[in-house]
């Protein structure tokens, strides 16, 4: 009996190791291949060389495939981390370009007035940059006033402010006078008839503590008692740089004059004083007349419509004879 050829398959599958064939690679059964008839003719065995070729390959192609996922993920984190930080700085940059400068405090009152309820002055937002701002009988009143000193506390351009006659009371008073504490600018200030009391006058004088702008500051008609005189006079011996103070139309009286004649004795700055329309009698307008006969540095005093009475009249008279005697030194 004649004996059969063997079939390939089963050596093929022997030669790799049970795996199965075409794997990764393929076989050349191209006539002009001389190996690959010659290893049909014997049995269809293939050429180990030829089978171990293709797993090598293999075997690079994946560590090579492997390599590239790692680096295009490297190249993708480092990616993500530029356009990150690039999104980060844009927004900066953004942020800081929508911040404009604002010298007046516009933008910043007409926040404050919606926030407190108020309605803004329209005479105010159209005035903001001049020198000087005169808003006197506007009726501003409390929550008003606050919402004008909040805007004036970084206000460059005004340097007179007149707020005379708005019911700015204890509770605006403290805020003008913490505006004031701030504001460098600013260098005479009328607060006249707007019910101060002794609360208004216990803010200026801590004010008056700190601020050494403050030039002119006008208090008429603020209903000052014996209680604001002693913080007008703690104040009055701290700050030298205010040279003219009007307290006319008040109700400063005997003690008041007492506590005021010590500080104006003191005071090397002031150059006007205004007394008139007060109730200092006795005693009080004694130590007024004491405290102006040691004060070397006043030109211009007004004492009319006090009371002074014989002591006083006699006290001033005294100082009268003494400042004569002085100008004809100063004069001879």
């Amino acid at each position: 009996m004649p004996r059969l050829p063997l079939s390939p398959v089963p050596e093929q599958e022997n030669d790799v190791g049970g795996q199965p064939p075409g794997r990764g690679f393929s076989f050349d059964a191209s006539p002009s291949s001389s190996g690959s008839s010659s290893d049909s003719e014997a049995g269809g065995k293939a050429s180990p060389r030829s089978v171990a070729e293709p797993q090598e390959n293999e075997s690079l192609h994946v560590e090579n495939t492997e390599d590239d996922s790692e680096e295009r993920g490297c190249e993708e984190e480092v990616k993500e981390d530029v356009e990150s930080e690039e999104e980060w700085d844009t927004d900066l940059e953004t942020e800081d370009s929508k911040k404009v400068y604002d010298p007046t405090g516009k933008a910043k009152y007409l926040d404050i007035c919606q926030a407190y309820g108020v309605t803004p002055v329209s005479y105010f937002i159209r005035h903001m940059k001049d020198s000087e701002l005169c808003l006197m009988h506007r009726g501003l009143g409390p929550k008003g006033a606050k919402a004008v000193a909040l805007s004036l506390a970084s206000n460059t351009s005004v340097v007179k402010l007149n707020l005379r006659d708005n019911w700015l009371n204890g509770d605006g008073t403290t805020a003008v006078a913490e505006m004031l504490k701030e504001n460098c600018y600013i260098s005479d200030v009328d607060l006249s008839e707007n019910r101060l009391g002794a609360e208004g006058a216990k803010a200026l004088s801590a004010m008056l503590q700190e601020n050494t702008t403050l030039v002119t500051l006008k208090l008429s008609g603020n209903e000052l008692n014996d209680q604001a005189a002693k913080y007008l006079a703690s104040a009055l011996l701290t700050n030298n740089k205010v040279k003219s103070l009007d307290l006319s139309h008040n109700s400063l009286g005997e003690s008041a004059g007492e506590e005021l004649g010590a500080a104006i004795a003191e005071n090397a700055g002031m150059k006007e004083l205004d007394l008139s329309w007060n109730c200092f009698r006795g005693q009080g307008a004694v130590a007024v007349a004491k405290g102006l006969g040691a004060n070397i540095f006043l030109r211009v005093l007004d004492l009319s419509y006090n009371g002074f009475g014989n002591k006083g009249a006699a006290a001033l008279a005294i100082i009268a004879f003494h400042w004569k005697e002085l100008f004809a030194l100063l004069w001879a």
